[in-house]
């Protein structure tokens, strides 16, 4: 009876406390989504695309007062939009219906509903799934999605995954889930209301738009599947196109605490060419006219003042041929980072321009030709050389443990 009883009272503490902890899974798991968060606007429509949604707008309370914030609970049917617009007041609300609610708010929340049609100005839709807040940001409006980890997964490599391959597919997958999880455990934004935001350094992210069936379903297959290293995730870094030749995060990024991003060739012996050899941007060139480039020294780094800065010239190269630092030539010499130098070329130039900081220089009279290898900042898994292996018959846990070293799958 003793026995029996003990029994029933083991079996009670497991259910009750180290079930969840153990069924807690990580694609099931919810995370905020900033959504266009270095834009700035100040109304935004929302329209039921799919169900009906709730949307709750919680009022303004007065600074120094103890009362609870009010809640206006609108519904917005399928069909229906919502306007959202930021006043002196807060936000107010307009239904399509002529319906108003202008006592001013401090946030709304859409809940309930399957699918809403988000328009912004000046931007294409943006299809939602989950919840979706929208919060005050002095003069502007703050967009977070709130949804499972599986769904973003589903969204985000949709949206970055350039490989039809599913082996290909599944390693970008992984390797996304594992940079969520890391990033949620160690929050890049922690001033802000979002966990993640839509930009690269964290994951590429529009919504539910672009979402494919096949990612859907090698979400699943590889459900709740990281990369570890000493058996904690890592932030796997990852890029475009390598051109052949992968460089360090030391080197890159000066860091020392991530020895799974090594240097190394992405080819395969006796197996072909270059892994990524197909990708569009293997090769690059672009000619940039002299007088374009003092400008664009000129706006960065001497806040348009000219005649600061002369020129440039690469001031240290890695192994792989990558500029590690440039120097900025004039009256007080600058040295800056490499990785700083290419994503100023880009927001000044476009995402065209210069692709890597892997190039030569052909000097002319008036202009000066770019001749480049890859895509990115050359760190991580190649998705070009990933897509090639997959390509070559390699299964996607073998191409993961060749990007990153000494890794193991969990």
């Amino acid at each position: 009876m003793k026995k029996n009883l003990f029994n029933l009272l083991l079996i009670l503490f497991f259910t009750m406390f180290l079930s969840p902890v153990f069924s807690a899974e990580i694609d099931e798991t919810s995370i905020r989504a900033g959504i266009l968060t270095d834009e700035f606007y100040t109304t935004l429509r929302a329209q039921s695309f799919s169900g009906h949604w709730n949307a709750y707008c919680e009022s303004k309370v007065a600074s120094g007062s103890s009362q609870p914030a009010s809640i206006t609970k609108i519904l917005v049917a399928e069909g229906e939009d919502l306007t959202v617009s930021l006043t002196e007041k807060g936000i107010i609300c307009d239904l399509s219906t002529g319906k108003e609610y202008h006592q001013g708010f401090e946030k709304v929340i859409f809940k309930g509903g399957e699918l809403l049609n988000l328009e912004i100005p000046e931007n294409r839709p943006i299809l939602i799934q989950g919840n979706l807040e929208v919060h005050i940001d002095e003069t502007s409006l703050i967009i977070v999605n709130d949804i499972s980890i599986h769904q973003f997964l589903v969204s985000s490599v949709s949206m970055f995954g350039i490989s039809s391959e599913i082996e290909a597919l599944k390693a970008m997958i992984v390797m996304a889930r594992t940079r969520l999880k890391y990033l949620k455990e160690n929050l890049r934004h922690k001033e802000t209301v979002y966990e993640v935001c839509d930009k690269k350094h964290c994951l590429p992210f529009r919504g539910a738009g672009q979402n494919r069936e096949l990612v859907a379903i090698l979400v699943d297959k590889t459900k709740n599947e990281i990369i570890k290293y000493n058996n904690k995730a890592i932030f796997p870094r990852y890029h475009h196109t390598c051109g052949g030749k992968i460089s360090s995060a030391k080197s890159i990024f000066k860091t020392n605490n991530e020895p799974y991003h090594a240097q190394m060739e992405d080819r395969i012996d006796n197996e072909g060419s270059e892994n990524c050899f197909h990708s569009p941007s293997f090769h690059w060139a672009i000619e940039l006219s002299k007088l374009e480039i003092l400008e664009f020294i000129a706006v960065s780094w001497a806040g348009g003042a000219s005649r600061i800065f002369t020129g440039w010239e690469p001031k240290q190269i890695d192994s792989t041929g990558r500029i590690l630092t440039a120097l900025l030539r004039g009256r007080i010499p600058k040295e800056v980072d490499g990785v700083e130098f290419y994503h100023r070329t880009k927001e000044y130039f476009g995402n065209n321009s210069l692709k890597s900081m892997r190039f030569s220089m052909e000097v002319l009279r008036r202009s000066v030709i770019f001749r480049g290898m890859g895509k990115g900042l050359g760190v991580g898994m190649c998705l070009y050389g990933a897509d090639g292996l997959a390509k070559k018959g390699w299964k996607y846990k073998d191409i993961l443990k060749f990007y990153y070293k000494g890794i193991t799958l969990n």
